[in-house]
């Protein structure tokens, strides 16, 4: 008895009948985790190539392996792409254009609203660094939303991340538009708060500063110091403030 032999679909074959928008859906999330894969995928097939294009993976897409300022001249088609990321919205993206417009080209406004476009999409660092900038405005309202942005990234339990990062960029630039009214906003807190005891500016800081390793036992640690929000979140900005200097 003599089996017919079938022809087993290849790879290629096999995804032309995938539906685009399930194609875009697997390389969105190849393209949150790494550049590289994603370069690959598309090296891959014609499908994924032409998907590839899509505005919504370039929104997700990580490009942390990318340096924050590309000091050195970049190839056109890797300056096409990072335009491309922020013109599609990509947080990091719109993040790094904030930073970079804020602190050194001295944009403030457009470097403000880059910053809120990318903290809207969660992105932590922006969060931290916006929250800190309307601190820094004073103000009973900017203040009220400057802590809670930044209560909200200490609840995520990425503090320390946002730190590290922020430090790391800020070091990295050219600063023309430092923040200098941090020590202003800590004194008209400290005249007013009774619970500042030895902890803060002048003071013992004891656990509040930028120690990364003790990002786990912070509520402890804020209990123990016995500071209220406006004394800690003053003295994170006063830290912040130092990397100017």
């Amino acid at each position: 008895m003599k089996f017919k032999k079938t022809k087993r679909n290849s790879h290629g074959s096999t995804i032309e009948y995938l539906p685009s928008d399930l194609l875009i859906e697997v390389l969105t999330r190849v393209a949150t985790s790494s550049f590289t894969d994603l370069f690959n995928a598309k090296l891959s097939c014609r499908n994924f190539l032409e998907a590839s294009d899509d505005k919504f993976i370039m929104k997700n897409i990580s490009i942390e392996k990318f340096p924050a300022i590309p000091w050195w001249q970049v190839k056109d088609e890797v300056s096409s792409f990072l335009k491309a990321c922020k013109e599609s919205g990509n947080p990091e993206a719109l993040y790094r254009q904030g930073m970079m417009e804020f602190f050194s080209w001295k944009k403030v406004e457009s470097g403000e609203e880059y910053l809120k476009r990318a903290l809207e999409m969660e992105h932590m660092e922006a969060s931290y660094v916006y929250g800190i900038i309307l601190l820094c405005k004073g103000g009973e309202s900017n203040e009220e939303q400057g802590m809670k942005l930044l209560n909200a990234v200490k609840k995520s339990r990425k503090l320390g991340e946002c730190r590290k990062k922020t430090k790391a960029f800020i070091l990295s630039m050219w600063i023309r538009n430092p923040i200098v009214k941090c020590q202003e906003l800590v004194n008209h807190h400290a005249k007013t708060c009774g619970r500042r005891n030895n902890g803060g500016i002048g003071g013992k800081r004891g656990w509040w500063q930028w120690i990364d390793d003790r990002e786990d036992n912070e509520d402890k640690d804020v209990e123990e110091v016995n500071y209220c929000e406006g004394c800690m979140w003053e003295d994170e900005v006063s830290l912040f403030c130092k990397l100017f200097r």
